[in-house]
């Protein structure tokens, strides 16, 4: 089973090392505890992590992901998505989103149809916030939820 893992979109807007500033990810959201620095994480998103990979604790004692012998991979920003780089296998595969919305509607053997028709929404509408391309305002997104099962927390 592949694992799931929180990854944080960190913008550092100023830092006492130039380098810092910038977007990156980070199994670690922003630590607004840090003197010189100023910045904000996105608040986290759940993505799936290919299959023989795995989150750790890396020797520092900070979370971590590795790859199938043990070693150590790296997350980059590409175009806005968290990217992994295994420098061992010289791969770098895209990491995908956990779509927790596609899921709950699945499990109760729901297609985009019939969720739309409930919502008086397109299926396009549907399939962009289930792949997380938008997302729905609160009172949609509560609707959701009630009909899902679940709470509007569950879907984010």
């Amino acid at each position: 089973m592949r694992e799931i893992v929180t990854i944080y979109k960190i913008h550092c807007t100023k830092s006492l090392q130039p380098s810092e500033e910038g977007d990156r990810c980070s199994l670690l959201p922003w630590d607004s505890n840090c003197a010189g620095r100023c910045g904000k994480d996105d608040g986290g998103h759940a993505y799936v992590l290919p299959e023989g990979y795995m989150q750790g604790r890396g020797e520092n004692g900070l979370p971590a992901i590795f790859g199938e012998s043990g070693n150590r991979c790296d997350l980059l920003l590409h175009n806005d998505c968290p990217l992994l780089i295994d420098s061992k296998k010289r791969l770098a595969p895209l990491l995908e989103p956990v779509k927790k919305m596609a899921s709950y509607r699945e499990l109760l053997g729901m297609t985009r149809a019939q969720l739309a028709q409930r919502l008086g929404v397109s299926q396009k509408e549907v399939f962009e916030w289930e792949n997380l391309e938008k997302e729905p305002d609160e009172k949609t997104l509560a609707r959701i939820a009630k009909i899902l099962g679940c709470r509007p927390e569950d879907l984010r």
